[in-house]
């Protein structure tokens, strides 16, 4: 879900000419700190309860990024604010906070490495910057440099850096050892306005403002599916299902659709409305969010039905964040700089 610079909203086991790990090796501490989840179905008869408000932005939130056990809660802002903050989101505390040095820049991403040993943040300039998760003191910089926004992430092993950044024409994507700090072989990528990662970092997608998008595996950095252009309809935001089967795409026409992102072809026409500003996918595929400028659909995928209507108030592009237990849902709200945390099961 990105678009512009107001969007965004991100494993690698082998790499061509690169030795492939065993799967004993891929059971690394750090994958051993995300847990399993057990996914609840949501009911239809129990309405989401709004059951905190994070404030502490100034300015619009750019980013929204949940440690992968679901603890920590890391946002940043961009405009006048320029802070990157760690939030206790269940009990609305807020950890600790900082900004950039120098007062131009801003963090267009800020996350939490899968072993919650570093806290590692992308700047404005294209600084990748390895911190401590205590304090957000910087403890090294990574030689990688970003072209702006995009996905900047860590797969879920923790092994690999992804650095999927650029608009139109200048996106591409590298690959990094995270550990060794080099770039495996090779750049690739295409025109690409909005970008969506699944969360183990295995599949990534992009697309352009022209409807067009391309599916990658980036364990082999191939190019595994490119869905068709239109001359007349747009793409305005995009999802992944965390399986990798699947694409949702919304259209400046209204239309959401499915389509198959291991063939490109098109699965199916879910609705048409009100072209939305951003949609994200839950952790176990079955719900979409879709945000609205006033409110929010949470849209069951399975039977294609409305689950729930979200209040909302959001002039820009919202973040919609789902919690890794699927149990929460997390959106902006107001101007941007209000966090809105909702309990979607009993």
């Amino acid at each position: 879900m990105g678009r512009k610079l107001l969007t965004h909203s991100l494993t690698i086991a082998a790499l061509i000419g690169l030795t492939v790990a065993s799967p004993a090796a891929a059971q690394s501490s750090s994958q051993a700190a995300c847990p399993q989840f057990s996914y609840p179905q949501l009911p239809t008869n129990v309405r989401p309860r709004l059951v905190q408000e994070l404030n502490g932005h100034t300015s619009f939130v750019y980013s929204l990024t949940l440690s992968c056990d679901g603890q920590t809660l890391i946002s940043t802002s961009s405009t006048t604010d320029k802070s990157v903050r760690l939030w206790n989101w269940r009990s609305g505390k807020q950890q600790f906070s900082f900004t950039a040095d120098n007062p131009n820049d801003w963090f267009t991403t800020a996350f939490l490495s899968p072993d919650r040993r570093t806290l590692i943040t992308a700047d404005s300039k294209g600084a990748i910057q390895l911190r401590d998760p205590q304090t957000g003191s910087v403890r090294s910089i990574f030689p990688a440099r970003t072209r702006g926004v995009g996905i900047v992430t860590l797969t879920l092993d923790g092994q690999t850096l992804v650095d999927a950044t650029g608009t139109g024409g200048d996106f591409s994507i590298r690959l990094w050892n995270f550990n060794t700090q080099q770039q495996y072989p090779g750049t690739f990528g295409a025109w690409a306005d909005m970008w969506m990662i699944t969360p183990d970092g295995y599949t990534l997608a992009a697309a352009s403002n022209s409807g067009t998008a391309k599916v990658w595996n980036l364990r082999t950095r191939q190019l595994v599916s490119a869905l068709p252009t239109s001359s007349t309809v747009g793409a305005v935001a995009i999802a992944l299902t965390p399986n990798a089967e699947s694409l949702i795409a919304a259209y400046t026409d209204g239309s959401l659709k499915q389509w198959n992102a291991r063939t490109g072809r098109l699965s199916r026409t879910l609705f048409r409305g009100i072209p939305p500003k951003s949609i994200a996918m839950s952790p176990d595929g079955r719900t979409l969010a879709i945000g609205y400028h006033n409110h929010i659909r949470l849209w069951n995928l399975s039977t294609n039905q409305l689950l729930h209507n979200l209040p909302a108030n959001a002039p820009g592009p919202q973040r919609l964040r789902f919690s890794p237990d699927g149990r929460f849902f997390l959106n902006t709200d107001e101007e941007g700089d209000v966090i809105r945390i909702w309990q979607l099961t009993s």
